[in-house]
């Protein structure tokens, strides 16, 4: 089967970038708004979700593997620089159940949310406020206040 030609996509879309990673752009900033599936993606494209799929093969790629990559890399941001609850997490995520998230996450990363937390917190990178960002302590000693309880 020959492989995809670029002509297929509109000529907007035909620029550096490949299409994994304007589709993982385009899902970054949708999945945490609302639900985004592979047809709502397509029609940005003004293409057929299958069309699209056959880009994605060209490149290695599968529109589940992208998805799950993004929603892996969201999970991970929140979950290191956020106190929210993995029941929240879940939700952001469009999961039906908490259960559900951690079960992909274990499936993604190779261990739980509450494991990965413990091991990962603040050490993401992230260059703005931590929201919902729980109180640290601090050493009396460097400020000759009492620490925080």
């Amino acid at each position: 089967m020959p492989s995809p030609r670029r002509t297929d996509l509109p000529q907007s879309r035909q620029s550096r970038q490949s299409l994994t990673e304007e589709v993982e752009h385009l899902l970054r900033g949708k999945l945490i708004r609302d639900t985004c599936t592979a047809d709502m993606l397509a029609s940005l494209y003004s293409v057929s979700r299958r069309t699209m799929y056959r880009h994605l093969k060209a490149e290695g790629r599968t529109f589940q593997q992208v998805a799950n990559g993004v929603r892996c890399e969201i999970a991970c941001t929140l979950i290191a620089e956020t106190d929210l609850s993995f029941r929240q997490i879940a939700e952001i995520l469009n999961y039906s159940e908490a259960s559900a998230f951690t079960r992909a996450f274990s499936r993604w990363t190779g261990q739980p949310p509450s494991a990965w937390r413990s091991t990962h917190l603040g050490l993401t990178g992230w260059s703005g406020r931590r929201p919902h960002a729980r109180l640290r302590r601090h050493d009396p000693a460097s400020s000759g206040k009492a620490p925080i309880p």
